[in-house]
């Protein structure tokens, strides 16, 4: 759906109701990053500039469903994760790769959470690796919440000041999600036939 359509249907909903497709759409866009999210978010932040919602509300409410959703995530790769590497010790699935991701979320843990949300097309990946890198649930939540605290001022901020020129707003965040999203298919790729070759070496 465009900006447009999304408009004129959440236009037609209650205050409530809005907030609560604000909150659902963060939430499902770390299940299905294809989702529009962020273009839902735009919405409510042109529906804020002009009255129909509140600034504040509208940032809590992207920011606990964003969270909520990242988190559910971050319990999948810590409970569920994990034992995929244990029961299929082979290829991209090896103990040896388990215990990389956990050194290396020891290194770059903090960094990564941090920016997480600005790097489209891996936000689901970091969080799942997260778990499986067992990250400590505390870190996980605070940095992440930074983290979606920081793109929703973004979105929401440049709603604010852009406010007319809003088009321009909205093209701009597609074509950066999408410059980021060919970006980490590529490096995911790369990373992915390099572990398969040592793999296969080691075998």
């Amino acid at each position: 759906m465009s900006f447009e359509e999304i408009l004129f249907y959440l236009t037609t909903k209650q205050a409530i109701v809005i907030y609560m497709a604000l909150l659902l759409s963060a939430f499902i866009e770390n299940i299905f990053p294809p989702f529009p999210s962020d273009t839902i978010t735009l919405v409510g932040a042109f529906m804020a500039g002009r009255g129909d919602l509140t600034y504040i509300p509208l940032f809590i409410t992207v920011t606990i469903g964003g969270l909520t959703g990242a988190m559910l995530l971050y319990y999948l790769g810590r409970f569920k994760g994990r034992s995929f590497f244990r029961k299929y010790d082979k290829y991209y699935l090896r103990i040896d790769n388990l215990h990389k991701i956990e050194r290396w979320f020891k290194r770059w843990g903090v960094l990564v959470l941090i920016v997480s949300r600005f790097m489209a097309g891996v936000r689901s990946v970091v969080a799942i690796a997260a778990g499986v890198g067992n990250v400590p649930a505390g870190r996980m939540a605070v940095f992440t919440f930074i983290s979606f605290c920081l793109w929703y001022s973004v979105l929401i901020g440049g709603m604010y000041l852009l406010k007319s020129n809003w088009p321009k707003l909205v093209v701009a965040v597609k074509s950066y999600n999408i410059l980021l999203v060919i970006i980490s298919a590529v490096a995911i790729t790369a990373w992915l036939i390099i572990i398969y070759r040592r793999s296969g070496i080691k075998r």
